[in-house]
């Protein structure tokens, strides 16, 4: 142990003497601690303005004057999905998604004022998050601390020497390998701590009541994952025979894993699974009111199996002679029937996202970086399995706005007397604010067992080939 300490302590005060690593760590830490202001008043200032907004559209809605319900439904209102503490840490697809919908009725509308809407195409490359400077940058800082681990002592020969002396290559490897470990600890730690500390300052426990558990797994996973990069990169170093040999491969790695890999895997899903235009998805819902699902039945006949049905049930010669207005029930069918429509397509248009990310899951058994950036949107509450929790509880939420609307106007207006029957507030507060919480941490990685399973076999494997290098290697040095 003593000995392994030694190595670690040697190893540190090399690293801190090659003068491209300081730069390159100051740099790092610059981008992740500029990358984390911005995403905290990022954070505070959308936040601050969904929450003086949904306060506003909640006061229109309760102060919008008598009117009848189903001009209400029509006059509606808007949701806002909230941001999460997390989110200043990975910004995930909340750009691409849009945080609000307006809500009213027959229209399930899509979400509006997405941020990616506003900015140039180089978006595809990604914002500047924390999560992106600790998934793409800190790994190219560990190939230049690490690439000479061995390379070094092979080179100027006292690697012979200390094996020679009795020190074996797993304490070597070892000892490198807590050496950098220490060294992205004393760096990050505090970033790290800051982020803990928003997370139990947190103040929206009935938005995301577990983020002190998803800012501890975060921790965890990112902490498994530098460590694979720190143990591979070891490795390589290993079995290089020169330093250059070692940087080259490690390099190349980097950019085939971070860069290459993830844009050919999202532009394979797009072209496997192409998704409908939203021209064409309106288009398509439209065309199956006119004419039903089955494209035989049109609303007219529908309408007319509806009031005969009612007049049959009731025993009665007209709808006008029904104990409550046929008008709100057939609304309300109408309106039942288009949210049949819409799941129909709604399903269909997200099993093509399955499958798009089924195929990223699949990739990031080959490609730990996917694997950890799923698993750091997820726990940030920043990803689509979270996004379409938030689009289900809104739809639910509308549905039920236009269902209250309707029955209303069926239980207390008359037939064909559509202006003569307004409500008033008690029928506005009978409707309680939207509110939402999102999934807990584990019943979302239910979703992401593939990139789970993904970062415990490379960790497996790379233990593997470190302990399978080192008694290769000791015939040949001993």
């Amino acid at each position: 142990m003593h000995l392994l300490l030694l190595i670690a302590q040697k190893e540190i005060k090399v690293a801190l003497r090659e003068r491209l690593v300081v730069v390159l760590g100051g740099i790092i830490l610059l981008l992740l601690g500029v990358a984390l202001y911005a995403g905290y008043l990022a954070y505070q200032q959308q936040q601050a303005i969904i929450t003086q907004v949904q306060t506003e559209k909640r006061q229109e809605w309760l102060n919008q004057g008598d009117k009848h319900p189903h001009i209400a439904a029509h006059y509606g209102t808007f949701v806002f999905k909230p941001k999460t503490v997390l989110s200043l840490f990975d910004f995930g697809l909340d750009a691409y998604t849009g945080t609000s919908k307006y809500l009213e009725a027959h229209h399930p509308h899509e979400f509006m004022f997405r941020p990616a809407q506003d900015h140039s195409s180089m978006i595809r490359f990604g914002e500047l998050s924390a999560a992106l400077v600790l998934r793409i940058l800190v790994p190219l800082l560990i190939i230049f601390l690490a690439f000479a681990a061995f390379t070094r002592e092979r080179e100027s020969g006292t690697l012979k020497l200390l094996v020679a002396q009795g020190v074996s290559f797993s304490t070597l490897t070892w000892g490198k390998i807590l050496a950098y470990v220490t060294l992205l600890a004393a760096m990050l730690l505090p970033f790290l701590l800051g982020i803990v500390m928003l997370s139990l300052a947190n103040t929206q426990q009935e938005t995301i009541p577990d983020v002190v558990t998803r800012a501890v797994l975060l921790a965890l996973v990112y902490g498994a994952y530098l460590f694979l990069f720190i143990a591979f990169s070891v490795w390589v170093s290993l079995r290089s025979s020169t330093g250059r040999n070692a940087l080259l491969i490690l390099l190349s790695g980097w950019i085939f894993l971070g860069i290459l890999m993830p844009k050919t895997v999202a532009n394979l899903s797009e072209n496997f699974y192409a998704l409908p235009s939203m021209r064409e998805f309106k288009a398509t819902i439209e065309q199956d009111k006119i004419n039903g699902l089955d494209g035989k039945t049109p609303r007219s006949v529908r309408m007319a199996t509806l009031e005969k049905e009612y007049l049959e049930k009731y025993e009665v010669d007209s709808v006008q002679q029904l104990p409550f207005n046929f008008e709100g029930v057939s609304m309300q069918a109408g309106e039942e029937y288009g949210n049949t429509i819409y799941d129909h397509h709604l399903r269909e248009l997200r099993q093509i996202f399955h499958q798009q990310n089924r195929l990223g899951s699949l990739a990031s058994l080959l490609n730990p970086i996917i694997a950890v950036q799923h698993l750091s949107m997820a726990l940030s509450g920043t990803d689509m399995r979270t996004f379409i929790h938030f689009e289900e509880q809104a739809e639910d939420y509308r549905r039920n706005l236009v269902r209250k609307m309707n029955a209303d106007m069926a239980e207390n207006s008359q037939y064909g007397e559509f202006y003569g029957y307004k409500a008033g507030s008690d029928l506005w507060q009978q409707m309680e604010d939207f509110s939402y919480q999102t999934p807990t941490a584990w019943q979302l990685l239910q979703y992401y067992r593939l990139e789970v399973i993904s970062l415990l076999l490379w960790t497996a494997l790379a233990l593997v080939l470190i302990h399978y290098t080192h008694r290769k290697a000791k015939p040949l040095y001993a």
